[in-house]
């Protein structure tokens, strides 16, 4: 993620910390949109120090007035770190106290899409304009790849041609979340796919070298995330799976909540020990431990429950995208 312009007296601050938190190996994407959210609100406010006030920074994280619990403790955490760093230089800088206390858990569920809704993304991104372009194809082939593998939305447009392997069905996601690197097994008509999208990225004579982007837009450049997210906005509102503009729904991000919950479901209905086999969607998802895959293990329960209160039997459809994990 490119660093932003900030505009604020803390802007050189801000930055110098984006980059030494960037050099300690961390990930900056999301500290990154917290402190242009900050930065914003410190030039509306008329701040004009160079060091962080209490009345700052309490300021900013009251300012969203619908904000959760989990959010704002998350923007005293971003703002504690700041201030650490801060007081190095003008020791005057307030530094939050650590929140004392249990835990504040989150009460978000993730959408999880039905196949019904995963056709009418995939048939309404087939529609996009300018027609004849490569630009449909694109996102009919990100929407399925992040569907049929539970890629993140970050790792599918870093993807270089080098890092699809067609011949062997595999693709090589590098330095993911976690500075994780992990190879990710592709299913027969999934690698047809993405083949079938490389024979068409070729005919529009796009890049073709080994660090090329996978996913490229009409201007011969990779896809970046900005435009990609709103790309799918508006393909979920016209297809009435979101509301208008400033209204919570599903997200692209959901695709992967999507694809491990329709994984689970699919073991379930197997009778296999979903316990014994959670190790392998871990290792498949990129996450850093077992618990993270364990959230999901309660959404699927939840869904057995209400189809078996619904059909008042114990059979689900296969809902697993042909692409997925096997």
């Amino acid at each position: 993620m490119k660093m932003p312009t900030f505009r604020s007296p803390l802007g050189p601050s801000m930055q110098s910390f984006i980059e030494l938190r960037r050099a300690l190996g961390y990930g900056v994407r999301t500290l990154i949109v917290y402190l242009s959210h900050f930065d914003r609100y410190a030039i509306a406010t008329g701040y004009g120090d160079y060091w962080l006030s209490r009345s700052l920074v309490e300021g900013w994280v009251a300012s969203t007035s619908l904000l959760k619990p989990g959010s704002r403790a998350h923007r005293l955490y971003v703002m504690r770190s700041l201030g650490r760093y801060l007081v190095q230089t003008h020791p005057q800088s307030y530094v939050p106290p650590l929140i004392a206390g249990p835990k504040c858990e989150s009460t978000f569920r993730p959408h999880i899409y039905t196949s019904a809704e995963i056709k009418l993304l995939l048939d309404e991104a087939a529609r996009l304009t300018p027609t004849g372009s490569l630009r449909p194809l694109t996102f009919v082939t990100l929407l399925s790849l992040l569907y049929c593998t539970g890629l993140r939305i970050s790792e599918a447009l870093a993807l270089r041609l080098s890092d699809v392997d067609l011949e062997a069905g595999v693709l090589l996601i590098r330095d993911s979340k976690f500075r994780k690197t992990r190879a990710a097994p592709l299913a027969a008509d999934a690698t047809h796919a993405l083949s079938r999208y490389v024979d068409a990225r070729r005919g529009f004579h796009h890049r073709l070298d080994p660090e090329a982007a996978f996913f490229v837009n009409e201007w011969r450049r990779g896809c970046e995330y900005p435009a990609t997210i709103a790309t799918f906005l508006g393909i979920a509102r016209r297809v009435g799976i979101r509301g208008a503009p400033g209204t919570p729904g599903p997200r692209i991000h959901d695709l992967r909540h999507t694809f491990a919950v329709h994984r689970l479901l699919s073991w379930y209905r197997d009778g296999g020990d979903v316990q014994a086999r959670l190790p392998l969607l871990t290792t498949y998802l990129g996450h850093v431990c077992l618990v993270s895959t364990q959230v999901y293990l309660h959404i699927a329960a939840e869904l057995l429950h209400v189809a078996a209160q619904r059909f008042h039997a114990p059979q689900l459809s296969d809902t697993m995208p042909a692409g997925g994990q096997r």
